[in-house]
């Protein structure tokens, strides 16, 4: 497969520059300034919401949060470690409002401190968790389809009842293999 997807864009971009090299050279350009506009919309949001985040945690406030999700966190988890608990908090309430840069970080460093009690059942669990992500407020996609004009409501939903069965499913078949 690899090697199958380079030959195909190669064999494209010979073909359209031999038969039709301006329609090439237009789709090109205007692709390339969609590409920046939206670059530049999705930085804005993203730059506010990693804003916001910094400002909850040097508040307090996150870890607040997070001693309400202390004993789930905890029971589901496995872990006995206040600061993997407060990590994986952040991850997962991150994730849920579909902010990566802010969930990485956090689930990094999860991963460290559940590696560094041997919490294989754990870090198993976060990984499946924060790749499959319940979507509660999914920004990006909100604010991508707002850019084009339309309403964001089914859109939401969908992605909530896709993320929530999707995460089911992976809770599940974790738990099955373990």
């Amino acid at each position: 497969m690899n090697a199958i997807f380079p030959i195909i864009i190669l064999f494209s971009i010979a073909f359209s520059l031999f038969f039709s090299p301006e329609v090439m050279i237009n789709a090109f350009s205007s692709a390339t300034e969609k590409a920046v506009d939206l670059s530049i919309s999705l930085i804005s949001v993203y730059a506010v919401w990693q804003g916001l985040a910094n400002l909850l945690e040097s508040s307090g406030i996150s870890k607040k949060i997070s001693k309400v999700f202390n004993k789930p966190v905890k029971k589901i988890f496995n872990t006995n470690s206040d600061e993997a608990v407060y990590n994986i908090s952040l991850n997962l309430t991150a994730n849920a409002l579909s902010l990566g840069g802010v969930a990485t970080p956090a689930g990094i460093e999860s991963m460290r401190l559940l590696d560094s009690e041997n919490n294989e059942h754990g870090k198993t669990l976060l990984m499946v968790i924060a790749s499959t992500s319940i979507q509660i407020l999914p920004v990006s996609v909100i604010q991508l389809i707002l850019k084009y004009g339309e309403s964001p409501n089914l859109a939401i939903l969908l992605i909530l009842i896709s993320t929530v069965f999707s995460t089911a499913v992976g809770i599940i078949l974790a738990k099955v293999f373990r």
